[in-house]
């Protein structure tokens, strides 16, 4: 820990984590996915016998790797070596389910292994109950800490011990598979103990579950949902996103505006405007959106966003489900007569570089849920598409 604290240091993701843990607690392998050589992505080069701290997303020290090779790689440099453990992970809540496949063990030997699916059903525990009667097993359920992230962790939980049979012996584990899916859970499963995998599925709900169910997962008209502008500078985007929150509150939803320049002003303030800054400012609104998401509420987002592939990072912050891109497709030329704060005239004459449009590309969208022209129409008319889209996929 001493020596951790002096060294160069790499913050793991979540998932990372996720993968850090099954390694060291032996719940990874034999999955031909991973080795001992832990992989991680650095943004500066290591030496071979060099030694880096990992920390988690708190900054606390997991462990220690010694560098066995550094490769450079389209990420970085890709970093791979043996590791000295400080100590676990510490997840939030949950404790007396976060057994280790040692642990487990020590109370069931031997097992049933059960994936439950997000909502567990009354067919599921019935096969649960008459295989492990035939096997003359107990039964181990193994649920994903990050995976699926829908519901939330305490919401899977409480809706497993609705069905969890008296009648068997059987033990809940959370385990932290934070990616990989179906096939890293059967992985975890089997060691862990589990002889046999069963996965059985049906549609009816006991009502402990559906009250659950329907306690996180409102009717859809009550679910959050993102509407993220993008198009050129002066395309029209803050325009039309302040009429369709109009709208939106007219109707009796209430919700919350994230304008790029506003942002800026405050969320984002000292960025600039390099390729990583914009990236770092649209993936902050992107965070800010997806939280208020997840929590149910409306967010409408107006930001210039010229790049795909972070915009896409976005969608996948949020949901794809509940992601709403609108492609306001104002011509260049169009959005340059309109520029009322004069950048595309500073642009032009060389004093504002890397200026969207001019000297910096717009990436257009390659899957808009919608594209709004704003020639021949109005602000009025376009934010009524975007709530009568919103209407047809039940948010509104």
């Amino acid at each position: 820990m001493q020596e951790a604290a002096s060294l160069d240091s790499l913050q793991l993701t979540d998932v990372q984590a996720c993968e850090y843990e099954l390694l060291i607690t032996g719940a990874l392998a034999p999955h031909e996915n991973y080795d001992s050589a832990f992989p991680l992505w650095s943004e500066r080069a290591f030496e071979p016998g060099e030694r880096v701290a990992l920390r988690d997303a708190f900054n606390e020290r997991l462990a220690v790797m010694d560098v066995r090779d550094c490769h450079d790689g389209d990420q970085g440099f890709r970093l791979q070596g043996s590791l000295e453990v400080i100590r676990r992970p510490r997840w939030r809540g949950l404790l007396p389910f976060r057994l280790t496949p040692a642990e487990l063990k020590q109370r069931l030997p031997e097992s049933v292994g059960w994936l439950p699916s997000p909502w567990p059903t009354v067919e599921e525990e019935q096969a649960v109950v008459e295989r492990c009667h035939a096997a003359g097993l107990g039964l181990l359920t193994l649920v994903s800490s990050h995976y699926p992230a829908q519901p939330d962790l305490f919401t899977r939980v409480r809706a497993i011990q609705a069905v969890l049979p008296d009648q068997i012996r059987h033990e809940l584990v959370v385990a932290p598979i934070g990616s990989g899916g179906r096939e890293l859970a059967e992985a975890v499963a089997r060691n862990y103990g589990a002889k046999e995998i069963i996965e059985p599925r049906g549609s009816t709900l006991r009502p402990a579950v559906a009250a659950i169910r329907q306690e996180v997962l409102p009717d859809r008209n009550r679910q959050g949902f993102c509407v993220w502008f993008t198009g050129l500078p002066s395309a029209g985007k803050s325009t039309i996103a302040l009429e369709l929150a109009t709208m939106i509150e007219e109707g009796g939803r209430r919700l919350t505006v994230l304008d790029g320049d506003v942002v800026r002003t405050h969320l984002s303030k000292g960025l600039g405007f390099s390729r990583e800054d914009r990236d770092t400012n649209i993936l902050r609104i992107g965070w800010v959106a997806s939280e208020i998401v997840r929590h149910h509420g409306a967010v409408i987002c107006a930001a210039v966003s010229p790049y795909e592939g972070t915009r896409e990072r976005v969608r996948a912050m949020v949901g794809d489900e509940r992601f709403v891109l609108v492609y306001v497709a104002t011509p260049a030329e169009v959005c340059e007569e309109r520029d009322v704060k004069g950048f595309y005239q500073k642009a032009r004459a060389g004093n504002l570089k890397g200026f969207t449009g001019v000297d910096d590309p717009y990436e257009e969208p390659v899957r808009p849920n919608l594209r709004v022209e704003t020639l021949g129409t109005t602000p009025q008319g376009n934010a009524r598409l975007v709530t009568d889209y919103l209407t047809q996929q039940g948010f509104l």
